[in-house]
């Protein structure tokens, strides 16, 4: 009885910071519930009862019981949210845990959450490349099509005042307004290409110590 009325004392319901926060299935797909504390995290497996009363229960050892995989939040050493699949994964000195989500409203909650309790050593760092980096390619073929363009249109508008030659009939055979038009379009996929490249949203997320 006496470990029912003392709880840990992180694991009560304090009020803002520290307070409980739960998600069950169906929100959670992966687990039949998890549910963060101050300085802990339980995951309970997928099939398993849980107490209807679990977030007021003073002490979460004794109701979840050994079924529950517990994660204290000191030993959590990255924290990645495939922003994708919904889906959040934790490295701590134990085994990595996946916990799947069914919506990326509910991903992102915990995923903030966490990264909140996880406190001010973890540093976001995203797996994406500095916007000259994502836009070397695109530029390089956009400057490159760019001037073959303009070459071979004021080549085939001058190949009429060139001497007779196989790359001169070619040339004549060319209208320059059609040679701007086709460089034009294939510009135009370049710069959605680029533009795409600039504005997409990282894939993941990644919270380590530092």
């Amino acid at each position: 009885m006496a470990s029912v009325l003392t709880p840990v004392l992180t694991d009560t319901a304090f009020p803002g910071f520290t307070r409980r926060r739960v998600w069950r299935a169906p929100e959670v797909r992966s687990h039949s519930l998890v549910l963060l504390t101050a300085t802990r995290l339980f995951l309970v497996p997928s099939g398993v009862e849980v107490p209807a009363d679990i977030e007021s229960t003073a002490d979460l050892d004794a109701a979840l019981g050994p079924v529950a995989t517990t994660i204290e939040l000191s030993t959590v050493r990255r924290l990645t949210h495939a922003l994708l699949a919904f889906t959040l994964r934790l490295e701590s000195t134990g085994r990595p845990v996946v916990v799947r989500f069914a919506s990326a409203e509910a991903a992102d909650a915990a995923f903030a959450m966490l990264w909140r309790r996880l406190g001010p050593e973890f540093a976001l760092d995203q797996p994406r490349p500095g916007s000259w980096a994502a836009a070397r390619g695109p530029v390089a073929i956009l400057v490159g099509m760019l001037i073959a363009t303009l070459a071979l249109a004021l080549a085939a508008s001058a190949a009429a005042d060139l001497p007779a030659h196989p790359v001169t009939t070619t040339l004549r055979a060319m209208d320059w307004r059609v040679v701007c038009g086709l460089g034009g379009a294939a510009l135009a996929l370049v710069q959605v290409r680029l533009y795409r490249r600039l504005t997409c949203p990282p894939a993941r997320l990644d919270l380590t110590r530092r």
